[in-house]
């Protein structure tokens, strides 16, 4: 058996890793960035509670955005608008066309997701801004967006890929955040919630918030690896917003 070296490893984590996705490999990442962030930075339940809403928020954005542009019919949908050729609107002449038939469908798919934000929102309002954002949390929106901004470059813009694509294939990107913040709370903070509750009444204990975070985040960074590891596009978990 080959024993364990530098050699070794600068051989064998590239390969390990390229089994795994992209989007994998970076839930880990960026779950190991907030527990970072806790232990370091001393990042509190708020600082966490509104990255993690403004990522949803960006990835919800830029797909919506991306849906607008893809010409191609959404499978299992029947009507005229879907059976004939969409009519197209280019309001900034840099830009491809957008379909006035994606813009409705985007519509109708987006009411549950409205229900969400009109929720969420009283936590982004109720974040205190008095002593200004940290810069490590200003640092971690940015390398959220980049690598949002780097997901739609590969899956919808590069090589104008969005032409082969259905407003449905961009929704499904812009939903799994939502999709993993329903597992999040049925399976971490609920069940997580009510055992610390119970504990602390039962022992008469006070438990410190960051040993809290913790407890919450690493379930959660299960989670979202999990999640990454999926392909939207091929993978069967699916949450109907309807």
């Amino acid at each position: 058996m080959r024993r364990p070296s530098l050699s070794w490893a600068v051989e064998t984590v590239p390969e390990t890793l390229s089994k795994f996705s992209r989007e994998f490999v970076m839930g880990v990442v960026l779950n190991l960035a907030l527990i970072i962030g806790v232990i370091v930075f001393e990042w509190n339940l708020a600082d966490i509670a509104v990255m993690y809403l403004i990522e949803i928020g960006v990835v919800y954005l830029l797909f919506c955005s991306a849906a607008l542009f893809a010409p191609q019919p959404v499978d299992d949908l029947d009507g005229e608008a879907w059976n004939t050729e969409p009519t197209a609107l280019q309001p900034i002449s840099l830009l491809p066309p957008v379909y006035w038939r994606n813009i409705t469908f985007i519509g109708q798919k987006s009411i549950f997701t409205m229900c969400v934000a009109a929720v969420v929102t009283p936590v982004l309002s109720n974040y205190d801004l008095d002593p200004g954002i940290p810069l490590s949390v200003i640092c971690a929106v940015v390398s959220i967006i980049i690598f949002q901004l780097m997901r739609v470059w590969q899956h919808f813009i590069a090589n104008q890929s969005y032409q082969e694509k259905s407003p449905a294939d961009a929704l499904t990107f812009a939903f799994a955040p939502v999709t993993e913040l329903i597992l999040i709370l049925l399976y971490v903070i609920a069940p997580i919630t009510v055992v610390l509750a119970g504990t602390a009444i039962a022992l008469n204990i006070d438990i410190s918030s960051r040993l809290v975070l913790l407890i919450y985040l690493i379930p959660i960074g299960m989670i979202r690896a999990w999640i990454g590891s999926l392909d939207p596009e091929t993978d069967d978990l699916e949450i109907n917003f309807n």
